[in-house]
C-alpha cells in the first residue's frame, strides 16, 4: 500500500516542517469519541448505491458465514442505508434484514420507469463441489417509500457462469450485461409488460475475453460505455451500440493501466457530466506495482518544489488516484490526473462511489464496521477530501 504524508508548503521553517511531519505520522486514525453507524464487513463485498425520492441509498447484501464443515446462509440478508442530505453529516441505517438470500455473487441496481430495482444472480453455496447452479436471475422492486422491496421476477434464465455483471441505461431503458466465463458478453433487456417484468436476451456471445479484473459502466454524452481492465492487455473501453442487440464496439484497446491486481477497486463517477474513475488499493496483498515516486528523496524534493501538498509515499498503506476519461466519444482515452496517490486506510473492505447534489463521493467500509465518506473536489485533479469520519451525529 502507499501512504501519503503531506508536506508543508515551500519556504516553511525546517523546525515547523519536522513537527508537522511527526504530527501527521503519529496522529490517530479515528477521533477519540465517535458513535459509529455499523456496516458489517459481511455486507461490504456487495455494496452499491441506488437513488429514490431525491435521496441516495447504499444497498448491502450480507454474506453467508463460513465454518468448517458448515456453511451458514441467511434468508433475510438485504439491508440498506441512506446518505444524509449533507454527506458531511454521514448516513443512517434505513432498512435491516429484508428477505433476500445471501447466496448471490452478483448483485447490482438498475432503473426502470425512473424507479430503482435490484438484480441478483443466484449461485448456490456448494457449486464448487456439487455443481449446484442456484436458481438464476431474480429482480426486486424497491418500495415507493424505500422501506422494503418486492420480488418481481424469479428464476430468470441466466447461467451462474457469468463472472461479472453490470447494468446500463440506454434511451431510458435498462439492460444487464453479463461476462460469461467462456461465451463472451451477453446482454439482456429488462421490460415491464402486461404480464409483468421480463428479461429478454437480445445479444448472445458478443466478443469479450473472460479475463477481466474490473468492469465498470460510465456515460459520455448520455451514452453508455463499458470500461474493463484485462489482466494481460491493460484497459479497454467498449461503446454500447445504439441498438444493444448489435452488441458493443471496442473503441479503446490496451491503454496503460495497472493490471494483474494492480488496483483493488475501480469505480466510475461523473463530475459536470464528464466521466472519471476512482482507482484504489486497501489491502497490502493487492499491491504488485511500484508507486509513482520510488525514491523518498526525489518525492520530498518534488513535493517542496511543487508546493501542491501531494506528499510522499510510504509502502504498506492504502491509496487512491483519479483517472479522467476523455477524447473523441468514438475514440476515448484515459489518463491519471491526480499527480500523486492520496492516502487512505489499508483496512477497507470495500470502496464505492456515489453521486449526490451534483457532486461525487467515495464511500469506504472499514473492517471495524464503520463508514467514511470522501468528497471528490470540484476539480477532480485535486483529488478528494474526507468529509465524514465515521461519526453518527
Amino acid at each position: 500500500m502507499i501512504r501519503t504524508i503531506k508536506l508543508l508548503k515551500k519556504g516553511a521553517p525546517a523546525a515547523l516542517f519536522s513537527l508537522a511531519v511527526l504530527l501527521i505520522i503519529f496522529q490517530p486514525y479515528l477521533p477519540l469519541a465517535t458513535a459509529r453507524v455499523p456496516i458489517s464487513d459481511r455486507a461490504a463485498h456487495l455494496l452499491f448505491p441506488f437513488y429514490l425520492n431525491g435521496k441516495t441509498y447504499l444497498f448491502g447484501l450480507m454474506a453467508g458465514t463460513h465454518s468448517i464443515p458448515v456453511y451458514r446462509t441467511s434468508d433475510n440478508a438485504a439491508r440498506w442505508w441512506v446518505i444524509n442530505d449533507d454527506p458531511k453529516d454521514g448516513f443512517r441505517l434505513e432498512v435491516k434484514d429484508v428477505k433476500m438470500s445471501s447466496e448471490y455473487e452478483n448483485v447490482i441496481s438498475f432503473t426502470l420507469n425512473n424507479h430503482p430495482y435490484i438484480f441478483g444472480l443466484h449461485v448456490g453455496p456448494e457449486k464448487e463441489t456439487t455443481g449446484s447452479i442456484g436458481v438464476g436471475a431474480n429482480i426486486w422492486r424497491i418500495n415507493d417509500d424505500a422501506k422494503g422491496m418486492e420480488l418481481k421476477l424469479y428464476a430468470g434464465k441466466m447461467s451462474h457462469r457469468h463472472k461479472r455483471v453490470v447494468s446500463f441505461q440506454l434511451k431510458g431503458e435498462p439492460y444487464i450485461l453479463g461476462l460469461h466465463a467462456e461465451l463472451g458478453a451477453n446482454i439482456w433487456h429488462i421490460k415491464q409488460g402486461p404480464k409483468g417484468l421480463t428479461m429478454d436476451l437480445v445479444k448472445y456471445k458478443a466478443k469479450m475475453a473472460p479475463n477481466y479484473e474490473h468492469l465498470a459502466v460510465f456515460y459520455m454524452g448520455g451514452h453508455p460505455y463499458v470500461f474493463g481492465v484485462h489482466k494481460d492487455v491493460g484497459a479497454n473501453i467498449w461503446r454500447i451500440n445504439d441498438d444493444p442487440s448489435k452488441g458493443l464496439d471496442l473503441v479503446m484497446k490496451g491503454a496503460k493501466f495497472p493490471k494483474n491486481r494492480g488496483y483493488e477497486f475501480v469505480r466510475p463517477f461523473h463530475v459536470g457530466g464528464r466521466p472519471y474513475l476512482f482507482a484504489g488499493v486497501s489491502h497490502p496483498e493487492y499491491v504488485h506495482i511500484p508507486p509513482d515516486a520510488i525514491y523518498t528523496g526525489v518525492a520530498i524534493g518534488e513535493g517542496l518544489f511543487r508546493s501542491d501538498w501531494s506528499g510522499i509515499y510510504e509502502s504498506g498503506k492504502g491509496f487512491g488516484v483519479i483517472w479522467e476519461i476523455g477524447g473523441d466519444p468514438r475514440k476515448p482515452s484515459i489518463r491519471q490526473i491526480t499527480p500523486k496517490a492520496i492516502r487512505i486506510s489499508e483496512r477497507y473492505e470495500n470502496l464505492i462511489t456515489f453521486e449526490q447534489g451534483g457532486k461525487a463521493y467515495i464511500f469506504g467500509v472499514h473492517e471495524e464496521e464503520y463508514g467514511n465518506i470522501w468528497r471528490v473536489n470540484d476539480d477532480p485533479a485535486r483529488g478528494f477530501t474526507l468529509d465524514y469520519y465515521g461519526r453518527n451525529k
